[in-house]
């Protein structure tokens, strides 16, 4: 079993869109405005919410929650450095962390508050490819 889907919540979904399409790389899966983007993330989908229209029911079932989430992505050691120069000069605070033989995560904030991290698989044991 992997996980197929995983949410975020935010309050400005165009900005949402500029940060995880321009910035990340994603790519725009579906959308309904004003409500949710829902983006391909390599084999995965990342569902983004606002919570605020979410939570009525409506064709979808409710989604309600509200940013401060954490989502991982999958990120080659190689490829961290070349990360970290391009979410630093974006702005972002951008913090690393450590974990010996393992590996190396960055760790950095979406627009919404959403916690996000970059990190080889091998620091939880996997060899995903």
């Amino acid at each position: 079993m992997r996980v197929l889907e995983t949410c975020l919540y935010v309050d400005d979904l165009a900005l949402a869109e500029r940060f995880y399409v321009d910035l990340l790389g994603l790519r725009v899966q579906g959308r309904v405005e004003g409500r949710h983007l829902f983006l391909y993330a390599d084999g995965a989908m990342l569902l983004l919410f606002d919570p605020a229209v979410s939570r009525l029911p409506g064709s979808l079932p409710p989604h309600e929650g509200r940013a401060g989430g954490h989502v991982c992505f999958a990120c080659e050691q190689e490829d961290l450095a070349g990360w970290e120069a391009r979410l630093t000069d974006a702005g972002l605070d951008v913090t690393r962390y450590r974990w010996g033989e393992r590996g190396d995560s960055l760790y950095f904030h979406d627009p919404a508050g959403n916690l996000l991290e970059f990190a080889p698989p091998r620091i939880w044991g996997l060899d995903v490819h």
